[in-house]
């Protein structure tokens, strides 16, 4: 081969092509991200948006929950604030007795009992909430046992200061006081610390159970303090019950026509099994008196043993008027004369018995 001859060309060296390494990934979409990744992306959204939405209706219903306890306290405080005040009144009442504030006292606790017994069904008609019902039930239990004290209390100081001997009438007064601080114990520990505990455990702090006391002092209700009590008002320790007593019979009705019963003629009335009448008393006395005895006697021709009736008014105050109602007597028609005697009293220290008897002429047909 000449040294001038053309070499002969080589061919061209051409790498193999390199193979693709299969991760096991799958191609990236055009945004750069796998579809595995905006997965995980969509499911942290939907993630984000449930809590977010449950702690919003979690929130709505905490709000609704906390309203609905504010409503029912602000209505437990609108009835125990009236009852304290009932409370506070009597409390300082007893604690600053005097000769002067006796009328006004026993006038007084009829008015407390009435007050009372509204307190009662407003509380009655309070709707508590469902984590509430059991602790409801113990509320309006104290309302009431409040509306009983007082209910009893009148009536046993009436009989107190019409005894001579104060330490048995002071037992009984204080037994009534009793019941009322009752109220305020069973308010507190079956009302008060109970809520206040379930509210701890909702974790609602912006709603307060409202406090309560009746008895501005528990010592008020010891039979010494009663003593105390009953002295004061009669005028010290050697005081006796002064002034006149004095019930009278004012009239007799007949029921249900009302007509009016009169002592100096003959009065026609229909026979009846069940005759009812109402019988008309006045305290002409300077003092208030308690259980006065009511009773009515009908001597009817051919019954040889009268019937009888017999009634109480509980309670009837200097100047006041008051009816009974009492039924049960029976008569049959006839043409003779039959004798209805009325009576009422006599109260204890009652020496003038003029106007406590009356007797009717009555012809039934």
């Amino acid at each position: 081969m000449s040294f001038f001859e053309d070499e002969e060309e080589e061919p061209f060296y051409e790498p193999p092509p390199v193979r693709e390494r299969r991760t096991g990934r799958k191609s990236r979409g055009p945004g750069g991200k796998s579809p595995l990744a905006r997965v995980l992306v969509i499911l942290a959204a939907v993630v984000v948006l449930v809590l977010a939405t449950s702690l919003g209706i979690k929130s709505c219903l905490d709000r609704k929950k906390a309203g609905e306890f504010h409503d029912y306290f602000d209505a437990v405080a609108s009835v125990t604030k009236d009852s304290d005040a009932i409370g506070k009144q009597l409390s300082d009442m007893l604690q600053n007795p005097n000769p002067n504030m006796r009328q006004s006292l026993e006038n007084k606790l009829g008015d407390f009992q009435t007050a009372s017994d509204k307190i009662v069904e407003r509380a009655k008609a309070i709707d508590a909430p469902d984590q509430f019902k059991q602790e409801d039930e113990w509320f309006i239990a104290s309302m009431q046992v409040r509306s009983r004290g007082l209910k009893g209390l009148q009536p046993a100081l009436l009989n107190a200061l019409g005894a001579q001997d104060n330490q048995a009438g002071a037992a009984q007064v204080s037994e009534e006081l009793l019941i009322l601080l009752t109220s305020d114990v069973s308010y507190d520990e079956f009302f008060y610390q109970p809520c206040e505990n379930e509210l701890k455990n909702e974790q609602i702090n912006d709603v307060k159970v409202p406090e309560s006391k009746f008895l501005a002092d528990p010592a008020i209700a010891s039979e010494q303090s009663a003593v105390t009590l009953l002295e004061k008002l009669k005028g010290g320790p050697q005081a006796q019950v002064s002034g006149l007593h004095d019930v009278d019979l004012v009239s007799l009705h007949v029921q249900p026509s009302g007509m009016r019963v009169k002592v100096d003629s003959q009065n026609s009335l229909k026979a009846s099994d069940s005759l009812a009448f109402t019988v008309e008393i006045e305290n002409i006395g300077e003092s208030t008196e308690t259980d006065v005895p009511v009773s009515l006697t009908l001597t009817a021709p051919g019954q040889p043993t009268p019937q009888k009736v017999d009634g109480k008014v509980p309670s009837i105050a200097p100047n006041e008027h008051k009816t009974i109602s009492l039924t049960g007597l029976a008569a049959q028609a006839g043409p003779q004369v039959a004798i209805l005697k009325a009576s009422c009293g006599p109260v204890p220290g009652q020496t003038n018995l003029d106007g406590t008897t009356a007797q009717y002429q009555i012809v039934f047909s």
